[in-house]
C-alpha cells in the first residue's frame, strides 16, 4: 500500500491541500448534481422546485446516516494506515462495506412504508405532494448504490487517497447531467417524464458510479494507494468489528441526522407561509452548500491527518496539524461568507423568476451568511474530533444547539417576523454550537484516545 500522507510537520500544508482539493472538487460536482435536477426540474414550474425540496429534505436526513460508516471507516483505517497495519486496513473496508448495504436496505424499506406519511405531514399542495412522494421513491432505491459508494470512498480517504472517489464522482454528475433532459422532456425520443425523469437520471447515475468503485476496490487498480480489498464480498465477518464501527460512528450518525431532521421541522414551520416560502428555502439551502464545499475538503483532509497522526503516535504533529486547518478554515469561510451575501441576488434569479421567491431566497442567504464566518474554526474541531474518533462532543453539541436552542428560536421568531425568523434561527446555533465545540476541544480528551480494534480470531 502506497503511502500518500507524509507525516512531516514540513509539509502539513502540502498534505492537507492534497487530501482537501479532490474532496472540494467532490462536493462541487455533488452539489452540481444536484443543481442540474433543480435547474431543470425548475423549468417545471414552482409547484415542481417546492416538491424537490420535500422530497430532498428526507433525502439528506436518511443520508446524514452514511457518517455512522463514513466517519468510523475514516478513523479506523486513518489510524490502522498511520500504525502501517495493512490487514487491520482491509478488514475494517469490508465489514464496513457490508454494514453500509444493510444500513441501506433498511432505509429503503422505511421509505417506502412511511414515505407517503412523511410527505403528507407538510401542508402543501396534492399536487406537490403526489409529485414528491414520486421522485423520493425512486431515488429512494438508489440508497444502496449511495451508501455502498460513500462506505468504498471513506475507505480510500482514510489511506490517504481523496481522488479517486473525485474522478467516480466527475462521472455520476456527467451522465446525470446529459440524462437530466433527456429523460424530464422528452428528448432523442425519450417519452416527456417530467420529476420523474429527473428521479431515474439520477438513480442511474448513482448506478453506474457504485459499480466503478466496487470494480476498483476489488481490483486495486487506478487508485494511487494500491488499496486492494480482494475478498470485499466475503461475507466472513466478525462482531467486534462492527461494534467498533458502531461506537465512533453512531454518535457521528445522530450529530449528522440532527441537522437534516430539524431542518424538515424548520421546512414546516417555512411551509405555513406558502409555496414560495419553501421553494425559496430549498433553492437557498442548495446554494448554502456551495459555501461548505471549500470547508468540507478541508474537514476531510483534517480527518484522515489527525487519524494517521495518531496512529502513529505523533502527539506535537497532530496538534501542529490542528493549528494550521485553523488557519486555512477561517481564511476560506471569511471569503465564502463575503460572496453568499453580496451575491445573493444574481444568485437566486439563476434558479427562478418568481418575485416572491427571489426575495425570501434573498434574506435567507443574506442573514445566513454571517455565520458562515463561524464555520471555519467549527469544522475544523470537528474534524479533529471525528479523526480522532471522539465522537460525542460534536454529537452533545448538535444536540444542544438544534433541538434547544434552533427549533424554538425559528417557531417563535418566524411568528414575529416571518420566514426571516427562520433563517436568524439557523445563525444562532451556528454560534451556539460552536462554543460547545470548543468546550471539549479545549479540554483535550481526545488526543489520547485509542480506537483499534483486536480481533477475537
Amino acid at each position: 500500500m502506497e503511502q500518500l500522507v507524509s507525516l512531516d510537520r514540513k509539509k502539513i500544508y502540502n498534505d492537507l491541500w492534497s487530501l482537501s482539493w479532490p474532496v472540494m472538487a467532490f462536493m462541487v460536482f455533488q452539489t452540481t448534481l444536484e443543481l442540474v435536477d433543480l435547474y431543470w426540474v425548475g423549468r417545471l414550474g414552482t409547484p415542481a422546485i417546492a416538491a424537490l425540496s420535500l422530497s430532498n429534505s428526507l433525502f439528506w436526513m436518511l443520508f446524514s446516516f452514511t457518517e455512522l460508516i463514513t466517519v468510523s471507516t475514516v478513523a479506523l483505517t486513518s489510524r490502522y494506515r498511520g500504525a502501517r497495519d495493512f490487514e487491520g486496513v482491509k478488514v475494517i473496508v469490508r465489514h464496513s462495506f457490508w454494514l453500509a448495504l444493510l444500513i441501506a436496505l433498511v432505509i429503503i424499506v422505511f421509505i417506502y412504508g412511511l414515505g407517503e406519511r412523511f410527505i403528507s405531514f407538510f401542508q402543501v399542495e396534492e399536487e406537490i405532494r403526489h409529485m414528491a412522494l414520486l421522485y423520493l421513491k425512486v431515488t429512494g432505491i438508489g440508497f444502496i448504490f449511495v451508501y455502498g459508494a460513500m462506505s468504498m470512498g471513506a475507505s480510500l480517504q482514510g489511506v490517504g487517497d481523496t481522488r479517486t472517489p473525485m474522478i467516480i464522482l466527475i462521472i455520476t454528475n456527467i451522465i446525470n447531467i446529459i440524462l437530466d433532459p433527456i429523460m424530464i422532456f422528452g428528448l432523442l425520443g425519450f417519452p416527456a417524464l417530467g420529476i420523474l425523469g429527473a428521479a431515474l437520471a439520477t438513480l442511474i447515475s448513482r448506478a453506474i458510479g457504485f459499480s466503478v468503485m466496487l470494480y476498483i476496490l476489488i481490483s486495486g487498480k487506478i487508485t494511487p494507494s494500491r488499496l486492494k480489498v480482494a475478498n470485499l464480498l466475503n461475507m466472513g465477518l466478525e462482531s467486534c468489528y462492527f461494534k467498533r464501527i458502531f461506537q465512533i460512528g453512531l454518535p457521528a450518525a445522530l450529530q449528522s441526522s440532527t441537522r437534516p431532521i430539524t431542518g424538515m421541522i424548520m421546512m414546516w414551520i417555512v411551509a405555513l407561509f406558502g409555496t414560495a416560502a419553501v421553494a425559496a428555502f430549498g433553492i437557498g439551502l442548495r446554494i448554502l452548500g456551495l459555501a461548505f464545499i471549500m470547508i468540507s475538503g478541508l474537514m476531510a483532509g483534517t480527518s484522515t491527518m489527525v487519524g494517521q497522526s495518531m496512529g502513529a503516535n505523533l502527539k506535537n504533529l497532530t496538534r501542529e496539524i490542528t493549528r494550521k486547518a485553523m488557519t486555512i478554515g477561517i481564511s476560506i469561510q471569511a471569503t465564502m461568507a463575503f460572496l453568499s451575501f453580496f451575491g445573493a441576488p444574481l444568485i437566486i434569479k439563476l434558479f427562478t423568476g418568481d418575485v416572491a421567491v427571489i426575495e425570501a431566497g434573498v434574506s435567507c442567504l443574506q442573514i445566513i451568511a454571517p455565520g458562515l464566518l463561524l464555520l471555519g474554526p467549527f469544522t475544523v474541531i470537528e474534524a479533529v474530533f471525528k479523526g480522532s474518533g471522539h465522537t460525542m462532543p460534536p454529537m452533545v453539541s448538535a444536540m444542544i444547539a438544534n433541538w434547544i436552542i434552533k427549533i424554538p428560536c425559528a417557531y417563535l421568531l418566524a411568528m414575529v417576523i416571518g420566514t426571516n425568523g427562520v433563517w436568524w434561527a439557523i445563525t444562532i446555533s451556528i454560534v451556539a454550537e460552536l462554543l460547545f465545540l470548543l468546550f471539549w476541544f479545549r479540554r483535550g480528551h481526545w488526543l489520547y484516545k485509542e480506537i483499534r480494534v483486536t480481533s477475537s480470531n
